[in-house]
């Protein structure tokens, strides 16, 4: 009998500690994660004026990309860019469109990941095959996926 009471003791234990352990873990990550989201307004806000974006155009960027991922990778990831190419995707739900080089056969270019409802209606606008030209940042840089782009605006 007090053998019984001894293991359930202990199971209740255990499941407490987990729960606590659990809740735990997930204060901090909230706590972390709306301090980043301030950190990242606060940024955007008091840098959107003096922000100055490199000119680049998709044929270029997909040079260097071929030439040498890792030098691409310095080059263009955490920069603020204006690039330019031809408009091959728009995705039916408006989260993203794709960017490729003026070139007949290209499969990678950049993504770009539209933000505001006034991207999207801008789009909207367009069709494939436009040549289009995009204010942002570029957020990854990958030799099987290409550019990422955040759209900060459409020219």
């Amino acid at each position: 009998m007090k053998k019984k009471h001894t293991v359930r003791n202990i199971v209740i234990a255990v499941v407490a500690l987990v729960i606590i352990v659990s809740s735990l873990g997930s204060k901090g990550s909230k706590d972390s994660g709306s301090q980043a989201n301030t950190e990242t307004t606060t940024v955007e806000e008091t840098t959107a004026a003096t922000i100055e974006y490199a000119p680049y155009n998709v044929s270029e960027m997909m040079s260097d990309l071929k030439a040498n991922a890792m030098n691409a990778s310095d080059k263009y990831k955490g920069q603020y860019i204006e690039v330019t190419g031809k408009l091959s995707n728009i995705d039916s739900s408006g989260k993203y469109i794709d960017l490729l080089p003026d070139e007949d056969f290209a499969m990678i270019g950049v993504q770009c990941y539209i933000k505001s409802d006034e991207q999207k209606d801008a789009i909207k606008k367009m069709t494939k095959g436009d040549i289009v030209t995009l204010k942002g940042k570029c957020t990854s840089v990958g030799e099987v996926l290409g550019y990422s782009l955040d759209i900060d605006s459409i020219e």
